[in-house]
């Protein structure tokens, strides 16, 4: 008498499930340098062609592509990553990553939580991919707007974040346009940057130290403002411990999942603390791509 064959039960995919994939820590300059020296990468016979990369291949450079300030967003980014993961294991096809090539492995420009869903889905096939086929720089850009477009909201600290990085970097293909569009900040922000960046070079910042530091910090320093600066610190410190709690008591979940629940508990802890945290959150006014610029910012 046969065995009936019985099917293999699907895996229970879970927010506890998501784990993201692991980072080059590859620079700019790390990525230069391997373009000089990995020969000819291998790029589709037709431009914008999708094609099929093994997972060995595909590779994670977040401080060249990952635009988004890290660690914020943690919940919706995990639930964003859960359901495309469910997507893929019940068989649905996903959009294709888009990729940067560098000898014979690609650096994700665009999809990173689409990768990470692969990842977490157990996927074992081939991922499809579009090939990216400009430059590194056009590249770097391509990422930046594609998250400024992109399915999880771009915030205010990511706005500010990619600003500054991209002032910093004193690209002479940039101009406050450009990153105005690019970012979507407004044209007073950038030239604050601009000024703050001047200040650090004249009181000596090497572009190393410049680098690693956020906006809020650059500011902080340049204004040579010691208090204003502990100030920030002892923010950091108290909103740091507000979410190790608030993690400790298993909330943050919970926080998410009936916004309407958890509003309404902000009010009853404090009826002024909702129209607060409205205030402090409240994006930047809406810009004018039109606003005229003068000469010197014209060249910038």
């Amino acid at each position: 008498m046969s065995r009936k064959k019985t099917k293999r039960a699907r895996r229970t995919l879970t927010r506890g499930n998501v784990a993201r994939p692991s980072d080059t820590r590859e620079t700019v300059e790390d990525l230069e340098a391997r373009l000089s020296t990995a020969g000819a990468p291998t790029l589709p016979v037709e431009a914008g062609a999708i094609v099929q990369v093994d997972r060995k291949h595909l590779k994670v450079a977040e401080k060249v592509f990952q635009w988004r300030v890290q660690g914020r967003n943690q919940i919706p980014s995990d639930d964003h990553i859960l359901q495309l993961a469910q997507v893929i294991q019940r068989g649905e096809q996903m959009p294709p990553i888009l990729v940067f090539p560098v000898g014979q492995d690609y650096y994700v420009m665009d999809g990173h939580h689409r990768l990470a869903a692969y990842d977490m889905a157990s996927w074992g096939k081939p991922i499809p991919a579009r090939v990216f086929t400009g430059n590194l720089r056009e590249a770097e850009r391509a990422a930046l707007r594609a998250n400024n477009k992109n399915k999880l909201p771009f915030n205010r600290d990511d706005r500010t974040a990619a600003a500054w990085r991209l002032v910093r970097q004193k690209d002479p293909h940039d101009s406050i346009r450009s990153i105005m569009e690019d970012t979507g900040v407004g044209k007073g922000t950038v030239n604050n940057m601009r000024d703050v960046l001047k200040k650090l070079e004249t009181a000596g910042y090497s572009p190393e130290e410049i680098r690693a530091s956020s906006w809020n910090r650059a500011r902080q320093v340049a204004s040579r403002s010691p208090e204003g600066q502990e100030h920030e610190d002892w923010i950091e410190a108290e909103a740091q411990k507000l979410v190790d709690a608030i993690r400790n008591a298993k909330l943050g979940a919970r926080l998410l999942k009936y916004t309407d629940i958890t509003a309404l508990a902000l009010a009853k802890l404090s009826p002024d603390l909702p129209d607060a945290l409205i205030a402090e959150w409240a994006p930047e006014p809406e810009i004018d791509l039109n606003a005229p610029l003068t000469p010197e910012e014209e060249d910038f």
